[in-house]
């Protein structure tokens, strides 16, 4: 069985570049254009890791990642950003995550980093 990813993110390009990313690898990619289907698909069906972006139109990205780490304590999370100064958000430290990306980041990098966190959190 492939290991499932939830790909959290509003831009489609983005979505678009993770997922084929991933899915080369092998990877099943289910993907959430916002925050309410992220919670939506969360509590419905079953993920090894989340990547989830972190500024969304509809939901802020640690209101997500609360919601992840709730239902599913022991998945991965890896956070994309499209700028530093987010990672120094206050709220950030409150909320366990396993890694962060900045935007644009190479393919290689993000199936590494995935990889990683998945190997580390078996």
């Amino acid at each position: 069985m492939a290991t499932r990813i939830l790909l959290v993110d509003d831009e489609e390009l983005v979505r678009n570049y993770v997922t084929r990313a991933l899915k080369s690898r092998g990877y099943e990619v289910t993907v959430a254009v916002d925050g309410a289907s992220a919670t939506a698909l969360i509590q419905k069906e079953e993920f090894d890791a989340a990547i989830c972006d972190l500024k969304m139109p509809d939901m802020r990205g640690e209101e997500v990642i609360r919601e992840i780490k709730t239902r599913c304590p022991r998945i991965p999370v890896i956070v994309i950003t499209g700028s530093v100064s987010n990672i120094s958000n206050p709220i950030l430290p409150m909320i366990t995550v396993e890694a962060f990306l900045i935007k644009p980041f190479g393919i290689n990098e993000i199936r590494d980093m995935l990889e990683k966190v998945l190997k580390e959190n078996r």
